[in-house]
C-alpha cells in the first residue's frame, strides 16, 4: 500500500535538533522504513532552504562592490538547476552513505541510508549562511565559519553511522579520519586561492577610491583656478 507523509513543521524541528541535540536526534530517530517519494520530498525541503542561502549569500551578504545578479538569474535560472541537481543529488548521496555504511561495517538498508544522508544535509544550508555572514564581516571569518562547519559533519556523520546504521566505533572512527582528512586538505588547499582573490579585490578597490580622490582633488583645483581667473579679470576690468 502507498504510504506518503509529510509534515513541514517535522522537518523544520528535524533540522533543529540535529544541530542542537544531534545525539538524541540519531538515538530516537525512527528506524521503520519511509517511502522514497517521503524522503525525496524532505531532501527537496532543505534543498529549498539552501536555496534561500544562496540567494541570500548573493545579495544580503554580498561584500561592497559586489554587484548583485540579475533577478531571472535568481529567481528563474537558479531554481530550475537546483531541483534538476535533486534528481542527482538525492540518489548519489544516499547510495554514497550506504556505500560508507558498508566500509564501516554498518547496515546497508537504503531506506535507512537515504534518511541518514538526508538529516545530515538538513544542517549544510545553514552552514552556507553563517558562512556567507561571516565572509561579509572579514574573508577570515568566512573561512572560519567553513573550516569549523566542516568539522562539524564528520561528528554528525560518526554519529549517524554509530547510533543510527550500527556500525562499530572504531572501524568507523579510521575510515571517517582518513576520509574527512582528504576533504578538510581539499578546503584548505582553496583557502590561498580565496584570500589571493580577496586581496586583489582590496586593492583594486583601493586603486578605484585613490583615482577617486584624485579626480576629486583634480576638479577642486581647476574649479579654484577658474575662480582665480575669473576674480583676476573682474579686478582688472574694475581698475579700467
Amino acid at each position: 500500500m502507498f504510504n506518503f507523509s509529510y509534515s513541514f513543521q517535522t522537518i523544520v524541528a528535524e533540522a533543529r535538533d540535529i544541530l542542537i541535540k544531534p545525539v538524541s536526534f540519531w538515538q530516537n530517530l525512527p528506524k521503520t522504513p519511509e517511502t522514497i517519494l517521503s524522503l525525496y520530498f524532505r531532501f527537496l525541503t532543505f534543498l529549498g532552504f539552501f536555496y534561500i542561502s544562496a540567494v541570500l549569500g548573493m545579495t544580503l551578504f554580498t561584500p561592497t562592490g559586489v554587484s548583485a545578479p540579475p533577478i531571472s538569474f535568481l529567481f528563474f535560472e537558479i531554481p530550475i538547476v537546483y531541483f534538476l541537481a535533486s534528481l542527482i543529488a538525492f540518489p548519489v548521496l544516499g547510495f554514497c552513505y550506504m556505500f560508507i555504511s558498508w566500509a564501516c561495517g554498518g547496515v546497508t538498508n537504503w531506506e535507512r541510508s537515504f534518511r541518514a544522508s538526508t538529516a545530515i544535509f538538513s544542517t549544510f544550508w545553514i552552514g552556507a549562511i553563517l558562512q556567507s555572514f561571516g565572509g561579509l564581516i572579514h574573508l577570515y571569518a568566512g573561512i572560519g565559519i567553513g573550516t569549523a562547519f566542516i568539522f562539524y559533519i564528520p561528528f554528525l556523520f560518526f554519529l549517524a553511522l554509530t547510533l543510527y546504521l550500527e556500525a562499530p566505533v572504531k572501524r568507523t572512527a579510521i575510515i571517517l579520519c582518513v576520509f574527512f582528512a582528504f576533504l578538510f586538505y581539499i578546503q584548505y588547499s582553496r583557502m590561498s586561492s580565496y584570500i589571493k582573490d580577496y586581496k586583489l579585490m582590496e586593492s583594486m578597490n583601493s586603486k578605484k577610491t585613490e583615482t577617486s580622490r584624485e579626480e576629486e582633488q583634480k576638479g577642486e583645483n581647476e574649479a579654484a583656478e577658474i575662480i582665480r581667473k575669473a576674480m583676476e579679470k573682474a579686478q582688472s576690468e574694475g581698475k579700467k
